[in-house]
């Protein structure tokens, strides 16, 4: 049966490949590079305890490898026209476009804008060869850095997983793109649950000093407070170290904010948790809501230590959504994913990943939150790519204007693919009303001891529609106990009795001096006969005097007391 099935396959793959196929017999080679992300630089610093396993960086796991092989995959179905999983591509228009795609760059940014400066750079350096389109790459702060020098030589940028509101800037960013939603869309979800949903009226933000999290938090700030009311507070982490981040997580604790939403990527959000866990922030009473981002996925949360995994377990995950279940164009790459060949160019590869034989056998793209929200907003990327190359030049060799040509014809244009429907706005970003964003618990599996997303809701046309027609969502430390969004500030202590007032102090002074000035004058104003007969009196009427005298006293000061 398996045999049948292999063949079944083949014979299905060259019948679209011989249905798509050009309908010119001289073919226009286009150089593309593409910018991947196959390990991160920084992460060696952030967990020292994992040793590089790639080019002095940390590996990054299978997720990542299924990304790149779905750009591989996409050059591979452009070129032979294959329009399985983006229909457009056998189209007539496409058949009769002589433009393929080759290679001339396939790289590894390392999570670095530094180093993808330097890759594009050298590009650059070589003229005959350098791209004249670039894919990717994934990090805000590399896509800024890249689309600046890109834009020097009018060379398109088209990124799969920059989302910095920043990017939007076409003035800065000239001919910038990106398949992917910007931020805003992601933080007026966030906004939205929190207020509409979940009924807080304050907020904290946790978020990486770079240009994905000051984007987003700013962003996230502003539509929080001026289209819901709440009051939000930010905390910024500039470097992912045990100390860097102890500082803005004990800024949080004194605060008491419960609610909060980590802006930052994989091992980032895991020494936010980890400091988090360690300084009572990620409460188990009161429940703590805490949401994460699409920086962070369950491979990511993996790392993290026995207690923190407790933790996390019933926390939020709300990110731009790449595969729906409901489209079809999806549903049919997960059906042929196991059935999928190396494609060209795919042992350029870290050879310390699996071969790509057994990613496409063993590894189920349609359980990974990579391969669903990452590795589709790739795919679509280098499609899209496919498709403007024959807008701006349909035929024949590249004219000197082909870099404007191809961003000015992403205007009144959309198709269909792996993401649904794909058609970018005025500044290159995709259009938002063509985005959708999920809502999913975060899980623990006690048996595999491995972290599982759960869909719970998706935000769609500006609301939150659940999947079981109502909020059916656990809480940290899986609690079903509704969050607290801030603590109650401690009661004060009781206030000390107030002085008396300065006019009570007046008047006794008053009786004192009056009393002692009455005595003063009798001693020197009486004759020396009266002195000796008051002398005799005054001793004997004295302390009666001063007795019934401090009883009357006593009696004005409790009046005047009441």
């Amino acid at each position: 049966m398996q045999k049948q099935g292999t063949w079944g396959g083949a014979l299905a793959l060259l019948c679209c490949a011989a249905a798509g196929a050009h309908n010119v017999q001289h073919l226009s080679q286009v150089p593309i590079g593409i910018l991947q992300r196959w390990t991160d630089k920084h992460a060696v610093h952030t967990i020292p305890h994992q040793s590089p396993a790639h080019m002095g960086a940390f590996l990054l796991d299978i997720g990542w490898q299924s990304v790149a092989l779905s750009s591989l995959l996409a050059v591979q179905h452009f070129n032979n026209r294959d329009g399985r999983f983006v229909p457009a591509f056998s189209s007539p228009e496409m058949r009769a476009c002589d433009k393929n795609w080759t290679l001339t760059g396939l790289v590894d940014t390392q999570s670095s804008s530094l180093v993808a400066t330097r890759h594009i750079v050298r590009w650059f350096d070589e003229h005959a060869s350098h791209p004249h389109v670039i894919v990717g790459p994934a990090r805000s702060s590399e896509a800024g850095a890249v689309a600046t020098v890109a834009s020097a030589q009018n060379v398109p940028v088209i990124s799969y997983w920059a989302t910095a509101p920043e990017l939007s800037s076409s003035p800065r960013f000239p001919n910038f793109m990106r398949t992917i939603p910007c931020d805003r869309g992601s933080a007026f979800a966030v906004c939205s649950f929190w207020a509409t949903e979940m009924h807080f009226s304050a907020g904290a933000v946790v978020y990486a000093h770079d240009a994905y999290g000051d984007g987003f938090k700013s962003v996230l700030r502003h539509l929080c407070v001026e289209k819901f009311g709440m009051r939000i507070q930010t905390f910024e982490v500039d470097g992912f170290t045990e100390d860097a981040v102890a500082s803005p997580i004990a800024a949080l604790v004194a605060v008491g904010m419960n609610v909060v939403h980590v802006i930052a990527t994989g091992l980032e959000v895991v020494c936010v948790i980890e400091a988090a866990v360690a300084q009572g922030a990620l409460r188990r009473h009161p429940t703590s809501l805490w949401t994460l981002t699409d920086g962070i996925s369950a491979s990511d949360l993996g790392l993290l230590s026995i207690a923190a995994k407790d933790a996390i377990d019933g926390s939020v995950r709300i990110a731009a959504q790449g595969a729906n279940d409901e489209n079809p164009l999806w549903q049919r790459f997960v059906q042929e994913w196991s059935t999928f060949t190396p494609p060209p160019y795919s042992d350029r590869l870290p050879a310390n990943w699996s071969t790509s034989e057994s990613v496409f056998s063993d590894f189920d793209i349609n359980a990974s939150s990579i391969g669903r929200d990452i590795a589709t907003f790739m795919y679509d990327a280098v499609a899209a790519a496919g498709f403007l190359a024959c807008r701006a030049a349909p035929q024949g060799p590249l004219p000197t204007t082909f870099g404007a040509n191809f961003y000015e014809a992403r205007r009144n244009w959309s198709f269909d693919g792996l993401t649904g429907s794909v058609s970018f706005d005025e500044n290159g970003d995709r259009v938002v009303a063509s985005g959708t964003w999920s809502l999913s618990n975060v899980l623990l599996d006690a048996a595999t001891n491995e972290f599982e997303l759960v869909l719970k809701a998706v935000f769609d046309g500006g609301r939150w529609v659940w999947r079981a027609g109502k909020r059916d969502l656990v809480y940290n430390y899986r609690s079903t106990d509704e969050p607290v969004d801030q603590l109650q500030p401690p009661s004060p202590p009781p206030s000390p009795p107030p002085p008396p007032p300065a006019g009570d102090k007046f008047l006794l002074l008053l009786i004192v001096a009056a009393v002692a000035a009455a005595i003063l004058f009798c001693k020197t104003h009486s004759p020396p006969r009266a002195k000796q007969r008051l002398k005799g009196r005054i001793s004997e009427n004295f302390f009666l005097f001063f007795f019934k005298f401090e009883c009357f006293f006593a009696a004005l000061l409790c009046a005047l007391a009441s």
